[in-house]
């Protein structure tokens, strides 16, 4: 039984290796196609296939179940910390690190086969009476944060804050937003559960297509080759 897992543990990370050059090479070339990377490769085109299908939903429900949920609460852990520790040392490392933690799901994430994954898709996440606060969150990292080269937990943004093209952004800035900011997190958090509820409902019913899969997917189709 440990030889068929360990067998079939190599056939699968073959055929995602396979799915991962061919993506790098559509990068440089955009006229590559399934037909020409396998024909090329000398690999099963309809098995190949499959696993481009099954890995572009796997990045879907990777974002959404795992990626977005980990930031969020990235984000809510700064927050807690902030309340908890009143140390000035702290206050913007943390708001930054928060910030940059909530924003990330809302920018173009990069998957392996789709390159934009993003929470601003889905209009059912942002509470009516917080959406001034999320809007001021993601212009803030994007306008402000992410163009400054202080990373997030730098202890220099302690006393200083930020200061771009004669605009200050300091403690007493985020601090005005801070009970704002602490219910906006965990709302989203509550309405992403149950987006991802309808959206996936559970994992065999999203991978359903995928769980009889035609023989050809049981093929080894050997390792990549490593261009020289």
């Amino acid at each position: 039984m440990e030889d068929i897992e360990v067998k079939r543990f190599e056939i699968n990370t073959n055929w995602r290796s396979h799915v991962a050059k061919y993506i790098n090479l559509k990068k440089k070339n955009k006229n590559l196609n399934p037909d020409m990377y396998c024909s090329q490769a000398k690999i099963n085109p309809e098995g190949f296939k499959i696993f481009l299908g099954f890995l572009e939903k796997e990045d879907i429900y990777v974002f959404f179940k795992s990626f977005a949920s980990e930031y969020l609460n990235r984000a809510m852990s700064s927050l807690n910390l902030l309340e908890k520790h009143t140390y000035r040392e702290l206050s913007m490392p943390l708001i930054r690190d928060a910030i940059v933690a909530y924003a990330a799901p809302f920018s173009a994430s990069n998957g392996r086969i789709i390159t934009k994954l993003s929470l601003k898709e889905v209009d059912c996440l942002i509470p009516a009476d917080l959406q001034e606060v999320h809007d001021k969150i993601i212009n803030d990292r994007n306008e402000i944060i992410g163009h400054c080269d202080l990373a997030p937990r730098n202890p220099r943004l302690c006393f200083i804050g930020i200061m771009i093209k004669g605009q200050g952004y300091y403690w007493e800035d985020y601090k005005k937003i801070l009970p704002d900011f602490k219910k906006l997190v965990p709302a989203v958090m509550d309405n992403l559960e149950k987006y991802n509820k309808i959206k996936f409902v559970s994992r065999d019913v999203y991978f359903k297509e995928y769980l009889n899969v035609p023989q050809c997917t049981e093929e080894n189709p050997g390792p990549v080759v490593v261009d020289k």
